[in-house]
């Protein structure tokens, strides 16, 4: 019985992993190419230029293996090429426009992958496009009649195409190619028929684009449903002590207890907004000067009651809870400073998209005034529905990244 839960076991990622390989693809194909005219002719150069494809790629059977435990399957790919060259000699230029119609076979050697292909084709082009420029007092110019370019809309070129595929990740194939021109009849002194190129593609598969963002989705959907299981430990700001002992000894006693009074309702509207607006998870608040601790994970006689005196140890799960507080800091979201509620992980690190948005900012100036940037004392002065208009947005945005769009 255990062998055949193993055996199970084993089995079950390989069958998922061979329906992926198997399933029917298409997507685009983004590609740069060289013409290799100057190998033959010393007078030209190749032009770097580019093509656009669209490709429908499928196994020719389920599994073709021998042996080597290889599999085949097929590339159909309709697009168009710009191909270009120069005569260094005259300083001429001539460019083709081909709509291209191209057939792959693809040959795997990795039956439990495809990270490698390859692969050969053939591919018959119609040229839809033909120029030539020369260069005059230092800009190219088109030559309207060129006897040099003998090439006519409506032609057609065949060639064959040899080339190797690598997995660039979940969503693309980088591709290295030659293409073998069989019509090219280009000598020194004419341009006839399509040349030879070398060329790189980047292949983007819709199928797993699609597949990856279903699958970033669940991730993240699971991920806030685990969140929303857990707790957030929220930082609030001890008094300047600093502050108020120098102000104390200038005997500025009343701006003094200001300062102190000033923090503690900051720190109070903040659990306030959070109680009244915050129902993504539960929400236990500790003071600053407890950060240390908390970044260690040690959480006994570090909490705070919503009074801000001492609360007894809390019982929580220890494994699965997030850190959030209203300072300033530099928002990996919108890349600059600003004030407001930022959502770490256990070791202060920011986290991402859907946690810390611009929701999530209050502006470094209370009110808009800049000049308040200045009057404030740390991250006390703002206005209790300052705080509920963040917390309430925070909390909708965490909601709503519960529910899966697909």
């Amino acid at each position: 019985m255990k062998n055949k839960i193993l055996l199970l076991i084993c089995f079950l990622p390989l069958q998922m992993l061979a329906q992926r390989l198997y399933e029917p693809n298409f997507g685009m194909v983004v590609g740069g190419n060289i013409t290799t005219i100057n190998v033959t002719h010393e007078n030209y150069s190749g032009r770097g230029m580019g093509s656009l494809a669209a490709y429908f790629q499928n196994p020719i059977s389920p599994y073709h293996s021998n042996r080597y435990l290889n599999r085949l399957d097929y590339t159909l790919e309709a697009g168009i090429t710009w191909l270009g060259i120069r005569d260094v000699m005259s300083d001429k230029r001539y460019q083709g426009n081909y709509i291209d119609f191209s057939a792959y076979l693809n040959y795997v050697p990795d039956q439990m992958s495809d990270d490698l292909r390859l692969f050969i084709g053939f591919r018959p082009s119609y040229l839809s496009f033909t120029q030539s420029s020369i260069l005059n007092y230092g800009a190219y110019q088109d030559i309207l009649q060129d006897s040099q370019n003998v090439n006519k809309i409506g032609r057609l070129d065949y060639s064959a195409i040899i080339g190797v595929s690598v997995n660039m990740g979940e969503v693309a194939n980088l591709e290295l190619r030659y293409a073998h021109s069989f019509t090219n009849k280009t000598n020194a002194k004419v341009f006839n028929g399509r040349p030879s190129a070398v060329e790189v593609a980047l292949r983007l598969s819709a199928v797993r684009i699609k597949d990856k963002l279903i699958k970033d989705e669940r991730n993240l959907v699971s991920e806030m449903n685990r969140k929303a299981s857990g707790t957030l430990l929220v930082m609030l700001e001890e008094p300047d002590e600093k502050l108020i002992s120098y102000l104390v000894a200038e005997k500025k006693v009343e701006d003094a207890e200001f300062v102190r009074n000033l923090q503690r309702q900051t720190n109070e509207n903040i659990i306030r907004a959070f109680r009244t607006h915050f129902d993504f998870c539960r929400v236990e608040f500790f003071m600053n000067s407890n950060a240390n601790a908390v970044a260690k994970g040690q959480f006994e006689n570090v909490f705070v009651q919503d009074n801000l005196t001492p609360k007894p140890n809390v019982d929580f799960d220890s494994t699965n809870y997030f850190i959030g507080a209203f300072v300033e800091d530099v928002s990996d979201y919108t890349r600059k400073p600003d004030y407001g509620l930022y959502l770490y992980d256990k070791n202060f690190v920011q986290l991402g998209k859907p946690f810390n948005t611009n929701a999530n900012t209050m502006g470094l100036f209370i009110g808009g005034d800049p000049l308040n940037y200045f009057r404030r004392v740390k991250t006390s002065g703002y206005f209790p529905d300052d705080f509920n208009k963040v917390i309430k947005k925070v909390n909708g945005k965490l909601q709503l990244a519960r529910i899966p769009v697909n």
